[in-house]
């Protein structure tokens, strides 16, 4: 009998023990909630709805009362000090993306629109813009523009024109993947039209231009491109393990290069010389797929293989070209370390 109450009163402990520690970890859980309540400005929203702390696409830019600040960098903030996922809704904000020296940032998107997408290091002085999640759907009426960022990952960007959206009174200018960035992933990226015409498209090259002379880009990964339409270049890519999985190009080498500056890496007037797709000083670098129209297009080149390493190869394994135009060639570079695997004209 002594024996049963013996075993009774261990089992009684061993369970109110469990039980306090559970307690424990139930309120330590509770503590890592960030308390979001000083800027909450629509409590009918949820935890992590930006219109919970009063950002819609019209509201974006009106003052927030707690910070002072415009409502659109007050979320941002907020998100960054908290690692709370912030959803946005569908709409133009009329204003950029700015994610300038941000880090540790997870946002997520519903045909969101910005005039411009900018996650960049805009002074030396300034931090690096690192371990940012894009979610969801985004689009741009400027341009996407990423410089030295590290660990950043977006599931869908369309780039498109529409003068009336944007802040700079422009067409698009494509997609600029510049100096020092690493490690970034695309799901999915659309432009639909890269222009020209006068000295405002002076520094766009291509619709989407991977470079940065003498810190180039590196592990860069887009699983699809499409590029419906781009004066001037399709693709310019540079630098190290960056790779397009599969890119379609409809039209290339429409528009003007009057105006045009230099490129990064190339030789000067090579920048006039339009093509679909330019791979120049890349190291391991590939196109796995990319079909190309070259239906009235006014460009010099289908594909230009610049100068390489052998010893650092880097492939383009299936090139496929939609009416094919007989003026248009591939320009080779003696030092290319390009291997081109499959060409399919149709």
């Amino acid at each position: 009998m002594k024996k049963l109450i013996l075993i009774l009163l261990l089992l009684n402990y061993s369970c109110n023990s469990k039980a306090k520690k559970g307690d424990k970890i139930e309120a330590n859980n509770k503590e890592e909630i960030f308390d979001d309540s000083k800027y909450v400005l629509d409590s009918s929203y949820a935890y992590g709805d930006a219109r919970r702390y009063g950002v819609t696409a019209e509201t974006a830019g009106n003052s927030h009362p707690t910070s002072g600040k415009n409502r659109m960098t007050t979320v941002l903030d907020m998100a960054e000090e908290s690692g709370i996922e912030i959803s946005f809704p569908k709409g133009y904000y009329k204003m950029d993306l700015v994610l300038n020296s941000r880090k540790n940032l997870s946002l997520k998107f519903n045909n969101s629109e910005f005039s411009s997408i900018n996650i960049i290091q805009a002074k030396k002085e300034d931090s690096i813009p690192e371990n940012i999640t894009l979610k969801g759907t985004l689009i741009a009426y400027a341009r996407l523009g990423i410089t030295e960022a590290r660990n950043i990952s977006i599931d869908t960007v369309y780039l498109k024109t529409d003068i009336s959206k944007n802040l700079y009174k422009m067409r698009n200018t494509g997609c600029h993947i510049y100096h020092g960035s690493e490690n970034i992933k695309i799901g999915y990226l659309e432009i639909d039209d890269l222009g020209s015409g006068d000295e405002k498209y002076k520094y766009t090259h291509a619709a989407i231009a991977i470079d940065g002379w003498n810190n180039n880009p590196s592990d860069i990964t887009i699983d699809k491109a499409y590029i419906k339409s781009t004066d001037r270049h399709g693709v310019y890519m540079t630098g190290t393990d960056n790779v397009i999985k599969e890119l379609i190009i409809d039209k290339f080498g429409v528009g003007s290069t009057e105006f045009m500056d230099g490129m990064q890496d190339a030789q000067k007037g090579e920048e006039k010389e339009l093509t679909a797709i330019w791979l120049n000083k890349c190291y391991y670098c590939g196109i796995d797929k990319v079909t190309i129209n070259e239906k009235d297009s006014k460009a010099k080149y289908t594909a230009f293989f610049d100068a390489g390493d052998i010893n650092r190869p880097s492939e383009v394994r299936e090139l496929i070209i939609l009416n094919d135009n007989p003026k248009l060639d591939i320009k080779k570079d003696d030092n290319t370390g390009v291997q081109l695997m499959q060409t399919v004209k149709k």
